[in-house]
């Protein structure tokens, strides 16, 4: 077997590290150790669409990638903005933070300028005669208006205001040609993340999609080249024992079974909420009988089952409110008064009035 031995030229290493993909694996480090994507970290700097949406597993390197490409792009194009959208200010922060990270790693002879270094914001000052400034910017869960370029939409599917989020920043790429991209880990049936990649209630054709699960990331899968191919058609717990490393096992074994599935598995879960029963009451028909000045409710409650509504009146007890007396509410001192004298009305004769004697008049 005769081995062919490809020599690269200095062309070829140019053309690679003005890459997206050549700029992180050739040039950036973290944590002083080289930087090594995985195959669909990879995939996913390649894709070129408009709009990219990744339903992905918890801990398998996207928001870390989404810094490391706009820290790229910041170093390869002039002008370039990436807006990351965030789940909280936290989250916002820790973007910003890892391309500094990395950016104190690049070779100096790669480096641009940092003119701007805030705990949400990062500018680069280009080296060519304009020197156009190149910025990363990081929000917190709200729509990035005002601003044109690349947006990161992190976990979408968990943020309160996702569908304003997404509504406000479609219209960034729009002058700059940039690309927006929405990766989140599910959460049910709702919103606007699990619209857009289910596409169960209307067509999104410009949309591409990208699945990532546990097991095509290296650090929770033995082989993954294998559980490519094999793992999509195993159980849950099949796969977890045939593909799991000890780390994922033991995820597996401290979460509910459809809690596991939804956060590593990308799978929706199925559980559905149990209500208690409701009572069921019968309807009734009020009707007002008006005898003088004050006013009864009665009612007319349901007969037996198929024989229709009982006629006659059925009296209902008498609380605050129910009387009126010309049309104003019923006060307490009025309340009192009536649980002193019969009511008036309803089938009850009016009250006599006592009459009091003259004065002097002998008694009977």
């Amino acid at each position: 077997m005769t081995l062919g031995i490809v020599k690269r030229t200095e062309d070829d290493l140019t053309q690679w590290l003005a890459t997206e993909s050549g700029f992180i694996s050739g040039l950036c480090q973290y944590d002083n150790e080289p930087v090594v994507l995985e195959p669909y970290q990879q995939s996913f700097l390649g894709n070129r669409s408009r709009f990219r949406w990744v339903a992905k597993s918890r801990q398998v390197g996207f928001s870390f990638l989404f810094a490391l490409e706009a820290l790229a792009r910041c170093h390869l194009r002039d002008g370039h903005t990436a807006v990351f959208v965030s789940y909280n200010l936290s989250d916002a922060v820790e973007k910003v933070l890892i391309a500094r990270q990395v950016y104190e790693e690049l070779p100096l002879a790669y480096q641009k300028k940092l003119v701007t270094d805030a705990k949400t914001e990062l500018a680069f000052e280009s080296n060519s005669r304009g020197r156009r400034l190149s910025r990363i910017i990081s929000v917190p869960a709200k729509p990035p208006r005002g601003k044109r370029g690349d947006v990161y939409l992190d976990e979408l599917a968990h943020l309160v205001n996702d569908r304003e989020v997404y509504t406000g920043s479609t219209a960034l790429i729009l002058r700059s040609h940039g690309q927006l991209t929405g990766g989140s880990t599910p959460l049910g049936r709702r919103g606007i993340f699990w619209e857009i990649d289910t596409q169960e209630l209307r067509k999104y054709p410009h949309h591409t999609r990208q699945l990532v699960p546990w097991w095509l990331c290296r650090f929770f899968s033995l082989d993954v080249r294998r559980a490519a191919v094999e793992a999509p058609h195993m159980s849950t717990e099949e796969r977890v024992a045939r593909f799991g490393r000890p780390v994922l096992t033991e995820q597996f074994d401290s979460l509910p079974q459809e809690d596991f599935q939804q956060e590593f598995e990308c799978l929706l879960r199925r559980r559905v909420l149990q209500l208690p029963p409701l009572r069921a009451h019968p309807p009734v028909h009020h009707r007002r009988a008006a005898d003088g000045p004050g006013r009864l409710r009665r009612a007319r409650a349901p007969g037996p089952p198929g024989g229709g509504l009982r006629r006659g009146p059925h009296a209902r007890p008498l609380r605050a409110g129910r009387l009126r007396r010309g049309g104003g509410p019923l006060h307490l001192q009025d309340a009192a008064q009536l649980r002193r004298c019969p009511l008036r009305g309803a089938g009850n004769p009016p009250p006599s009035t006592p009459v009091r004697p003259a004065r002097g008049a002998p008694q009977r």
